[in-house]
Parts: C-alpha cells; sequence; structure tokens
C-alpha cells in the first residue's frame, strides 16, 4: 500500500490555514474596538478570497480523484477544506458577549444601542450607526454620576456613542465633546444598576 505524501496535503492547506485564522482571529475578538465600516470590506476579502480558495481547492482535488491520481491526498485535503469551511462559517455566529462575566449595569435602547458594566471595571459598548454595528471594549471609571469610558472610544453623534453618559434616574445620556444630549429620544434607558 502507498505511503501518505503529507507534501501536497501541506501545500494545499496553507491558503486554507491562512483564510481560517483571519476570520477566526476577527471573529473570536474580545477586546478591542471592531465593527463599522472597516468590518464591511474585511467580510469582503473574506468572502472573495475565501470562495476563490474552496472553488480552487475543490477543482484541483475533484480532478485527481478523476484521474485517480493521489486519491488518498485529495480526500484529506477536501476534509479539512470541507472541516475549515464549517469552522469559518460557523464563526460568524459566535456571540461577542460569550465571554463576557455577568453586567453589573446595563443600559440599552430599541436601536440595539446598549452600554454594559462589569465588577471587573470593564465595559461593553455595543452601538448601531445607520446599518453598522461597532462594539467598543476597556476600561470604565464613574465620577459624581458620570461614566467614563477610556480613550479608545471615537466619539459619533449618530450613533450614540460618547465617552461619557451621565447616569440620571432611569437614563442614561450621552455627553459628546459639543454638549450634553438634550432630546430624551436619544437617552439609553437603565435596564440594571446594581452599583
Amino acid at each position: 500500500m502507498r505511503e501518505t505524501n503529507y507534501k501536497p496535503i501541506f501545500k494545499a492547506f496553507i491558503p486554507i490555514g491562512i483564510i481560517l485564522f483571519l476570520i477566526l482571529n476577527s471573529e473570536l475578538r474580545t477586546e478591542g474596538s471592531f465593527g463599522g465600516l472597516v468590518d464591511l470590506f474585511k467580510y469582503l476579502f473574506f468572502l472573495v478570497f475565501g470562495v476563490t480558495v474552496f472553488i480552487y481547492t475543490s477543482v484541483k482535488q475533484g480532478k485527481k480523484i478523476q484521474k485517480k491520481n493521489e486519491i488518498k491526498e485529495a480526500k484529506i485535503i477536501l476534509t479539512l477544506l470541507l472541516t475549515s469551511t464549517f469552522i469559518a462559517i460557523s464563526s460568524f455566529w459566535f456571540p461577542k458577549d460569550f465571554f463576557d462575566k455577568e453586567s453589573e449595569f446595563i443600559a440599552n435602547d430599541i436601536f440595539g444601542n446598549e452600554l454594559r458594566l462589569f465588577e471587573n471595571g470593564k465595559y461593553m459598548l455595543r452601538t448601531r450607526d445607520y446599518e453598522w454595528t461597532t462594539i467598543d471594549r476597556g476600561i470604565y471609571k464613574i465620577n459624581d454620576n458620570v461614566i467614563l469610558l477610556d480613550e479608545e472610544v471615537k466619539e459619533k453623534i449618530w450613533g450614540k456613542r460618547a465617552k461619557k453618559y451621565l447616569i440620571k434616574n432611569k437614563n442614561l445620556i450621552p455627553i459628546y465633546s459639543s454638549g450634553i444630549e438634550t432630546d430624551s429620544i436619544e437617552f439609553l434607558t437603565i435596564k440594571l444598576n446594581k452599583n
């Protein structure tokens, strides 16, 4: 019985492994800021590169099987391809808050904007700007009923994304560099406050 030639398997897995690593590294992130328009181009890159690798590898290995050339290696490569594709696609539905601990504070609105504070001094801010969703994570402080987020947050009024939020009654009011929000429609509603 012919021994398995691992060289073509390794060569075929290089592009598969690269795209799988990039996707998992992107989708399983739980720190920092991500989302928005930049992610759109990233997903388009994943789509084009991923589909190209999938089609090219499938056709190439399919021809090998038809010609009965390196059948064992071709089947192993196709198995790796299908497994990697399944893992990559599944990662897009991986919940961004999967590793988050229980929240001490939650404020949100009907549009999907949400601020969560955790007992370890970290926060998760999810904001929507038109069709884009951006998630920011970092360290927060509370001074005189004002929640102060770290400098990584990029302020955006349309997305209710601010570095400061005022806790007032049952509302969380964004404070922008241009001033405090006065339109109550733009307030977040506090759902949980253990502080």
